[in-house]
Protein backbone atom coordinates (compact mmCIF):
# COMPACT_ATOMS: atom_id res chain seq x y z
CA UNK A 1 0.00 0.00 0.00
CA UNK A 2 3.00 2.23 0.85
CA UNK A 3 4.06 1.66 -3.07
CA UNK A 4 0.32 3.33 -3.80
CA UNK A 5 -0.07 6.13 -1.44
CA UNK A 6 2.19 8.79 -0.20
CA UNK A 7 2.63 7.39 3.16
CA UNK A 8 0.92 10.19 5.18
CA UNK A 9 -2.35 10.19 3.00
CA UNK A 10 -3.29 6.22 2.98
CA UNK A 11 -5.79 6.80 6.03
CA UNK A 12 -7.54 9.82 4.03
CA UNK A 13 -7.49 7.71 1.10
CA UNK A 14 -9.15 4.82 2.38
CA UNK A 15 -11.86 7.64 3.95
CA UNK A 16 -12.33 9.28 0.72
CA UNK A 17 -12.81 5.98 -0.32
CA UNK A 18 -15.70 5.09 1.53
CA UNK A 19 -17.63 8.01 1.18
CA UNK A 20 -17.10 7.88 -2.61
CA UNK A 21 -18.55 4.34 -2.03
CA UNK A 22 -21.23 5.45 0.64
CA UNK A 23 -22.58 8.23 -1.25
CA UNK A 24 -22.44 5.98 -4.56
CA UNK A 25 -24.64 3.40 -2.98
CA UNK A 26 -26.95 5.98 -1.79
CA UNK A 27 -27.23 7.27 -5.77
CA UNK A 28 -27.54 3.48 -6.89
CA UNK A 29 -30.63 3.35 -4.65
CA UNK A 30 -31.88 6.95 -6.13
CA UNK A 31 -31.50 5.66 -9.58
CA UNK A 32 -34.19 3.03 -9.10
CA UNK A 33 -36.32 4.78 -6.54
CA UNK A 34 -37.28 7.72 -8.17
CA UNK A 35 -38.67 6.32 -11.62
CA UNK A 36 -40.73 3.66 -9.51
CA UNK A 37 -42.31 6.13 -6.89
CA UNK A 38 -42.87 7.95 -10.73
CA UNK A 39 -44.49 4.99 -11.96
CA UNK A 40 -46.04 3.93 -8.71
CA UNK A 41 -47.93 7.47 -8.79
CA UNK A 42 -49.55 6.78 -11.94
CA UNK A 43 -46.88 8.60 -14.46
CA UNK A 44 -46.80 8.09 -17.84
CA UNK A 45 -43.85 7.09 -19.65
CA UNK A 46 -42.92 10.39 -21.45
CA UNK A 47 -42.98 11.46 -17.51
CA UNK A 48 -40.96 9.48 -15.92
CA UNK A 49 -38.44 9.91 -18.95
CA UNK A 50 -38.87 13.60 -16.81
CA UNK A 51 -38.07 12.62 -13.46
CA UNK A 52 -34.73 10.67 -14.88
CA UNK A 53 -33.80 13.73 -17.19
CA UNK A 54 -34.11 15.84 -14.13
CA UNK A 55 -31.82 14.28 -11.84
CA UNK A 56 -28.97 14.23 -14.43
CA UNK A 57 -30.12 17.96 -15.58
CA UNK A 58 -27.77 19.80 -13.41
CA UNK A 59 -24.86 18.19 -15.08
CA UNK A 60 -26.11 20.48 -18.11
CA UNK A 61 -26.46 23.85 -16.73
CA UNK A 62 -24.44 23.87 -13.12
CA UNK A 63 -21.53 21.78 -13.78
CA UNK A 64 -19.43 24.29 -14.98
CA UNK A 65 -19.73 26.68 -12.64
CA UNK A 66 -19.75 24.27 -9.78
CA UNK A 67 -15.82 23.39 -11.33
CA UNK A 68 -14.87 26.55 -10.74
CA UNK A 69 -15.85 26.35 -6.91
CA UNK A 70 -14.31 22.62 -6.94
CA UNK A 71 -10.78 24.53 -7.63
CA UNK A 72 -11.60 27.46 -5.53
CA UNK A 73 -12.95 25.89 -2.14
CA UNK A 74 -11.66 23.16 0.17
CA UNK A 75 -12.81 20.02 -1.83
CA UNK A 76 -13.68 17.80 1.49
CA UNK A 77 -16.00 21.07 2.50
CA UNK A 78 -17.74 20.77 -0.44
CA UNK A 79 -18.82 16.77 -0.04
CA UNK A 80 -19.66 17.31 3.21
CA UNK A 81 -22.49 20.08 2.39
CA UNK A 82 -23.44 18.34 -0.71
CA UNK A 83 -24.30 15.71 1.61
CA UNK A 84 -26.11 17.60 3.85
CA UNK A 85 -28.10 18.58 1.24
CA UNK A 86 -28.72 15.34 0.09
CA UNK A 87 -29.67 14.01 3.26
CA UNK A 88 -32.30 17.11 3.34
CA UNK A 89 -33.68 16.12 0.61
CA UNK A 90 -34.30 12.88 1.73
CA UNK A 91 -36.21 13.68 4.82
CA UNK A 92 -38.56 15.82 2.45
CA UNK A 93 -38.60 12.84 0.26
CA UNK A 94 -39.66 10.71 3.18
CA UNK A 95 -42.11 12.91 4.60
CA UNK A 96 -43.91 13.42 0.80
CA UNK A 97 -44.54 9.68 1.00
CA UNK A 98 -45.52 8.91 4.01
CA UNK A 99 -47.97 11.35 4.16
CA UNK A 100 -49.13 10.21 0.39
CA UNK A 101 -48.72 13.62 -1.19
CA UNK A 102 -47.88 12.13 -4.82
CA UNK A 103 -46.85 14.64 -7.16
CA UNK A 104 -44.87 14.04 -10.09
CA UNK A 105 -43.36 17.99 -10.26
CA UNK A 106 -42.43 17.74 -6.87
CA UNK A 107 -40.35 14.27 -7.72
CA UNK A 108 -39.08 16.74 -10.73
CA UNK A 109 -38.26 18.73 -7.85
CA UNK A 110 -36.59 17.01 -5.92
CA UNK A 111 -34.24 15.13 -8.64
CA UNK A 112 -32.67 18.31 -9.42
CA UNK A 113 -32.04 18.98 -5.93
CA UNK A 114 -30.19 15.77 -5.61
CA UNK A 115 -28.77 16.27 -9.23
CA UNK A 116 -27.04 19.29 -8.33
CA UNK A 117 -25.89 17.55 -5.25
CA UNK A 118 -24.40 14.91 -7.31
CA UNK A 119 -22.37 16.96 -9.35
CA UNK A 120 -21.01 18.99 -6.42
CA UNK A 121 -20.23 16.00 -5.00
CA UNK A 122 -18.73 13.87 -8.05
CA UNK A 123 -16.68 16.66 -9.32
CA UNK A 124 -14.93 17.11 -5.91
CA UNK A 125 -14.51 13.47 -4.40
CA UNK A 126 -12.90 12.83 -8.51
CA UNK A 127 -10.33 15.83 -8.28
CA UNK A 128 -9.58 14.91 -4.56
CA UNK A 129 -8.27 11.73 -5.70
CA UNK A 130 -5.25 13.17 -6.95
CA UNK A 131 -4.28 14.94 -3.41
CA UNK A 132 -3.88 11.52 -1.68
CA UNK A 133 -2.20 9.51 -4.63
CA UNK A 134 1.08 9.91 -6.91
CA UNK A 135 0.39 10.74 -10.39
CA UNK A 136 1.85 7.61 -11.94
CA UNK A 137 -0.28 5.72 -9.54
CA UNK A 138 -4.12 7.54 -10.90
CA UNK A 139 -4.89 4.14 -12.76
CA UNK A 140 -4.38 1.87 -9.99
CA UNK A 141 -6.40 3.87 -7.55
CA UNK A 142 -9.31 4.72 -10.07
CA UNK A 143 -9.54 1.13 -10.56
CA UNK A 144 -10.36 0.46 -6.89
CA UNK A 145 -12.78 3.39 -6.57
CA UNK A 146 -14.48 2.02 -9.52
CA UNK A 147 -14.80 -1.19 -8.73
CA UNK A 148 -17.00 0.30 -5.22
CA UNK A 149 -18.80 2.74 -7.40
CA UNK A 150 -19.69 0.13 -9.52
CA UNK A 151 -20.52 -2.48 -6.40
CA UNK A 152 -22.81 0.25 -4.29
CA UNK A 153 -24.04 2.19 -7.53
CA UNK A 154 -25.04 -0.35 -10.10
CA UNK A 155 -25.17 -3.74 -8.01
CA UNK A 156 -26.00 -3.51 -4.98
CA UNK A 157 -28.13 -0.06 -4.71
CA UNK A 158 -30.57 -1.03 -7.41
CA UNK A 159 -30.76 -4.52 -6.50
CA UNK A 160 -31.78 -3.13 -2.99
CA UNK A 161 -33.89 -0.46 -3.48
CA UNK A 162 -36.05 -3.20 -5.96
CA UNK A 163 -36.19 -5.70 -3.77
CA UNK A 164 -36.99 -3.35 -1.06
CA UNK A 165 -39.98 -0.88 -3.15
CA UNK A 166 -42.04 -3.70 -3.34
CA UNK A 167 -42.25 -3.80 0.41
CA UNK A 168 -42.04 -0.20 2.42
CA UNK A 169 -40.94 2.33 0.33
CA UNK A 170 -40.28 4.07 3.38
CA UNK A 171 -37.32 1.44 4.00
CA UNK A 172 -35.29 2.41 1.13
CA UNK A 173 -35.75 6.31 1.60
CA UNK A 174 -34.19 5.88 5.02
CA UNK A 175 -31.19 3.66 3.97
CA UNK A 176 -30.48 6.23 1.38
CA UNK A 177 -30.71 9.08 3.95
CA UNK A 178 -27.94 6.59 5.62
CA UNK A 179 -25.80 6.53 3.39
CA UNK A 180 -25.59 10.33 2.90
CA UNK A 181 -24.79 10.37 6.24
CA UNK A 182 -21.85 8.28 6.34
CA UNK A 183 -20.69 9.87 2.76
CA UNK A 184 -20.86 13.17 4.77
CA UNK A 185 -19.04 11.72 7.99
CA UNK A 186 -16.32 9.63 6.36
CA UNK A 187 -15.05 11.73 4.05
CA UNK A 188 -11.14 12.91 5.09
CA UNK A 189 -9.25 16.65 5.26
CA UNK A 190 -8.14 17.57 1.92
CA UNK A 191 -5.32 20.43 1.56
CA UNK A 192 -6.89 23.85 0.24
CA UNK A 193 -6.87 25.66 -3.25
CA UNK A 194 -3.17 25.61 -4.71
CA UNK A 195 -3.74 29.19 -5.45
CA UNK A 196 -1.03 31.37 -4.10
CA UNK A 197 -3.62 34.31 -3.12
CA UNK A 198 -6.87 34.68 -2.48
CA UNK A 199 -9.18 35.12 -5.97
CA UNK A 200 -12.16 37.97 -5.91
CA UNK A 201 -15.45 36.66 -6.08
CA UNK A 202 -16.48 38.74 -8.68
CA UNK A 203 -18.83 37.78 -11.62
CA UNK A 204 -16.23 38.92 -13.86
CA UNK A 205 -13.34 36.95 -12.39
CA UNK A 206 -15.45 33.43 -12.37
CA UNK A 207 -16.56 33.92 -15.71
CA UNK A 208 -13.29 33.99 -16.92
CA UNK A 209 -12.12 30.94 -14.81
CA UNK A 210 -15.01 29.54 -16.11
CA UNK A 211 -13.81 29.72 -19.50
CA UNK A 212 -10.58 28.65 -19.07
CA UNK A 213 -11.84 25.60 -18.24
CA UNK A 214 -14.17 25.35 -21.13
CA UNK A 215 -10.78 26.33 -23.57
CA UNK A 216 -8.76 23.68 -21.77
CA UNK A 217 -10.89 21.12 -22.97
CA UNK A 218 -12.02 22.63 -26.18
CA UNK A 219 -8.10 23.77 -27.58
CA UNK A 220 -6.58 19.94 -26.75
CA UNK A 221 -7.64 17.38 -29.64
CA UNK A 222 -7.37 14.31 -27.59
CA UNK A 223 -9.71 16.12 -24.50
CA UNK A 224 -12.36 17.50 -27.05
CA UNK A 225 -12.92 14.22 -28.84
CA UNK A 226 -12.89 11.81 -25.52
CA UNK A 227 -15.85 14.26 -23.98
CA UNK A 228 -17.56 14.37 -27.29
CA UNK A 229 -17.77 10.72 -27.56
CA UNK A 230 -18.41 10.37 -23.90
CA UNK A 231 -21.25 12.76 -24.38
CA UNK A 232 -22.56 10.90 -27.40
CA UNK A 233 -23.06 7.86 -25.17
CA UNK A 234 -24.33 9.15 -22.37
CA UNK A 235 -27.06 10.26 -24.78
CA UNK A 236 -28.08 7.10 -25.65
CA UNK A 237 -27.84 5.75 -21.99
CA UNK A 238 -29.98 8.42 -20.97
CA UNK A 239 -31.95 7.14 -23.15
CA UNK A 240 -31.65 3.60 -22.01
CA UNK A 241 -32.11 4.54 -18.18
CA UNK A 242 -35.00 6.50 -19.16
CA UNK A 243 -37.03 3.86 -21.04
CA UNK A 244 -35.80 0.59 -19.44
CA UNK A 245 -37.65 0.79 -16.32
CA UNK A 246 -41.03 1.36 -18.24
CA UNK A 247 -39.76 -1.34 -20.74
CA UNK A 248 -39.45 -4.01 -18.29
CA UNK A 249 -41.30 -3.42 -15.03
CA UNK A 250 -45.35 -5.03 -15.31
CA UNK A 251 -46.88 -3.65 -17.38
CA UNK A 252 -43.98 -3.31 -19.70
CA UNK A 253 -43.40 -6.03 -22.40
CA UNK A 254 -40.89 -7.48 -20.33
CA UNK A 255 -43.30 -7.49 -17.31
CA UNK A 256 -41.28 -7.76 -14.41
CA UNK A 257 -41.90 -7.58 -10.94
CA UNK A 258 -39.51 -3.79 -9.26
CA UNK A 259 -37.54 -6.25 -7.47
CA UNK A 260 -36.75 -8.15 -10.55
CA UNK A 261 -35.99 -4.89 -12.28
CA UNK A 262 -33.72 -3.84 -9.65
CA UNK A 263 -32.00 -7.77 -10.15
CA UNK A 264 -31.59 -6.43 -13.98
CA UNK A 265 -30.09 -3.67 -13.19
CA UNK A 266 -27.90 -5.63 -10.78
CA UNK A 267 -26.84 -7.37 -14.02
CA UNK A 268 -24.62 -4.04 -15.14
CA UNK A 269 -23.19 -3.77 -11.89
CA UNK A 270 -21.29 -7.04 -12.01
CA UNK A 271 -20.12 -7.10 -15.27
CA UNK A 272 -18.71 -3.69 -14.39
CA UNK A 273 -17.52 -4.97 -11.25
CA UNK A 274 -15.28 -7.57 -12.73
CA UNK A 275 -14.60 -5.09 -15.43
CA UNK A 276 -12.94 -2.76 -13.13
CA UNK A 277 -11.09 -5.36 -11.27
CA UNK A 278 -9.09 -6.33 -14.20
CA UNK A 279 -8.93 -3.00 -16.09
CA UNK A 280 -5.31 -1.99 -15.50
CA UNK A 281 -4.10 -5.81 -16.45
CA UNK A 282 -6.25 -5.73 -19.45
CA UNK A 283 -4.80 -2.36 -20.30
CA UNK A 284 -1.34 -3.58 -20.01
CA UNK A 285 -2.14 -6.74 -22.48
CA UNK A 286 -3.76 -4.64 -25.31
CA UNK A 287 -2.46 -0.78 -24.69
CA UNK A 288 -4.15 2.19 -24.48
CA UNK A 289 -5.58 2.98 -27.30
CA UNK A 290 -6.66 -0.78 -27.94
CA UNK A 291 -8.21 -1.00 -24.73
CA UNK A 292 -10.64 2.43 -25.09
CA UNK A 293 -11.48 1.20 -28.70
CA UNK A 294 -13.18 -2.22 -26.80
CA UNK A 295 -14.25 -0.41 -23.80
CA UNK A 296 -16.08 1.54 -26.56
CA UNK A 297 -17.94 -1.72 -27.96
CA UNK A 298 -18.91 -3.02 -24.38
CA UNK A 299 -20.79 0.20 -23.80
CA UNK A 300 -22.62 0.41 -26.97
CA UNK A 301 -23.61 -3.15 -26.27
CA UNK A 302 -25.08 -2.31 -23.20
CA UNK A 303 -27.29 0.23 -24.51
CA UNK A 304 -28.21 -1.95 -27.56
CA UNK A 305 -29.26 -4.91 -25.09
CA UNK A 306 -33.24 -4.18 -24.50
CA UNK A 307 -33.51 -3.84 -28.37
CA UNK A 308 -32.00 -6.76 -29.57
CA UNK A 309 -33.72 -9.31 -27.34
CA UNK A 310 -37.03 -9.52 -25.70
CA UNK A 311 -35.46 -12.53 -23.67
CA UNK A 312 -34.92 -11.09 -19.96
CA UNK A 313 -31.74 -13.17 -19.63
CA UNK A 314 -30.00 -12.62 -23.49
CA UNK A 315 -30.68 -8.45 -21.96
CA UNK A 316 -29.04 -9.22 -18.62
CA UNK A 317 -25.93 -11.39 -20.52
CA UNK A 318 -25.57 -9.02 -22.77
CA UNK A 319 -25.78 -5.83 -20.26
CA UNK A 320 -23.17 -7.31 -18.12
CA UNK A 321 -20.84 -8.90 -20.85
CA UNK A 322 -20.93 -5.22 -22.10
CA UNK A 323 -20.41 -3.42 -18.86
CA UNK A 324 -17.87 -5.64 -18.22
CA UNK A 325 -16.02 -4.81 -21.35
CA UNK A 326 -17.22 -1.33 -21.17
CA UNK A 327 -15.84 0.03 -18.00
CA UNK A 328 -12.04 -0.19 -20.24
CA UNK A 329 -13.58 2.71 -21.35
CA UNK A 330 -14.31 4.85 -18.33
CA UNK A 331 -11.40 3.87 -16.21
CA UNK A 332 -9.24 4.52 -19.05
CA UNK A 333 -10.48 7.86 -20.23
CA UNK A 334 -10.74 9.52 -16.46
CA UNK A 335 -7.00 8.24 -15.95
CA UNK A 336 -5.26 9.80 -19.00
CA UNK A 337 -7.90 12.69 -18.51
CA UNK A 338 -6.10 13.32 -14.75
CA UNK A 339 -2.76 12.64 -15.80
CA UNK A 340 -2.86 15.45 -18.18
CA UNK A 341 -4.65 18.82 -15.83
CA UNK A 342 -2.53 19.82 -13.40
CA UNK A 343 -4.48 20.06 -9.57
CA UNK A 344 -5.31 23.62 -9.45
CA UNK A 345 -7.48 23.18 -12.95
CA UNK A 346 -8.54 19.88 -12.04
CA UNK A 347 -12.22 20.84 -10.89
CA UNK A 348 -12.62 23.00 -14.16
CA UNK A 349 -11.56 20.67 -16.85
CA UNK A 350 -13.50 18.14 -14.84
CA UNK A 351 -16.49 20.01 -14.81
CA UNK A 352 -16.56 21.00 -18.29
CA UNK A 353 -15.37 17.66 -19.44
CA UNK A 354 -18.82 16.44 -17.50
CA UNK A 355 -21.08 19.16 -18.88
CA UNK A 356 -20.77 17.47 -22.10
CA UNK A 357 -20.04 13.96 -21.06
CA UNK A 358 -23.23 13.86 -18.47
CA UNK A 359 -24.54 17.20 -19.43
CA UNK A 360 -26.24 15.21 -22.62
CA UNK A 361 -27.68 12.25 -20.42
CA UNK A 362 -30.96 14.50 -19.79
CA UNK A 363 -31.24 15.25 -23.31
CA UNK A 364 -30.87 11.85 -24.48
CA UNK A 365 -33.86 10.93 -21.69
CA UNK A 366 -36.07 13.45 -22.78
CA UNK A 367 -35.56 12.47 -26.80
CA UNK A 368 -35.42 9.05 -26.15
CA UNK A 369 -39.05 9.48 -24.23
CA UNK A 370 -40.71 11.63 -27.12
CA UNK A 371 -39.11 9.08 -29.58
CA UNK A 372 -40.56 6.30 -27.78
CA UNK A 373 -44.02 7.43 -28.23
CA UNK A 374 -43.85 8.08 -31.67
CA UNK A 375 -41.98 4.56 -32.88
CA UNK A 376 -42.20 2.45 -29.62
CA UNK A 377 -39.40 1.77 -27.53
CA UNK A 378 -37.76 -0.78 -28.14
CA UNK A 379 -36.72 0.37 -31.85
CA UNK A 380 -35.42 3.64 -29.95
CA UNK A 381 -32.35 1.46 -28.00
CA UNK A 382 -31.32 0.00 -31.26
CA UNK A 383 -31.29 3.48 -33.45
CA UNK A 384 -29.25 5.60 -30.70
CA UNK A 385 -26.81 3.06 -30.39
CA UNK A 386 -26.32 3.11 -33.98
CA UNK A 387 -26.13 6.35 -34.45
CA UNK A 388 -23.45 6.60 -31.19
CA UNK A 389 -21.58 3.58 -32.55
CA UNK A 390 -20.74 5.67 -36.25
CA UNK A 391 -20.44 9.32 -34.12
CA UNK A 392 -17.65 7.94 -31.74
CA UNK A 393 -16.01 5.99 -35.32
CA UNK A 394 -15.66 9.60 -36.56
CA UNK A 395 -14.57 11.15 -32.89
CA UNK A 396 -12.20 8.35 -32.56
CA UNK A 397 -11.29 8.85 -28.72
CA UNK A 398 -8.75 6.25 -28.88
CA UNK A 399 -6.41 8.16 -30.72
CA UNK A 400 -4.63 10.04 -28.28
CA UNK A 401 -1.95 13.04 -28.95
CA UNK A 402 0.50 13.93 -25.81
CA UNK A 403 -1.27 16.32 -23.22
CA UNK A 404 -0.28 18.51 -20.46
CA UNK A 405 -2.67 21.11 -19.35
CA UNK A 406 -1.98 23.78 -16.60
CA UNK A 407 -3.55 26.89 -15.44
Amino acid sequence: MATLFRESNVIKFYRLWVSTASSNFGDGLLRVLLPLLALAWGASGFEVSVVVASSYLPWLFGSLLIGVFVDRLNRSTIIRAANAIRVLATFALLAVTVADLASIPLLVALALVYGVAEVAADLSSQSAVSQVVENEQLESAYGRISVSQVVANTLVGPAVAGLLFGRTQAAVIGLICACYVVAGLSVPATPDSDQDTPKPWAPRQIWRELRIGVSAVTSHSWLRRAALSVGVMNFASGANAALLVTYAVSPGPLRLTTGEYGLLLAALGIGSMTGSAVAARVTRLLGESHAVAVGVGGLLTTIAAPGLSDNVWVIALLMTAGSAVGTLFGVKVISMRQRSVSNELLGRVNSAFQFVGIGSAPLGATFGGLLASMVGIRPVFLLLSAVAALTVLLLRPWRREPVSVAA
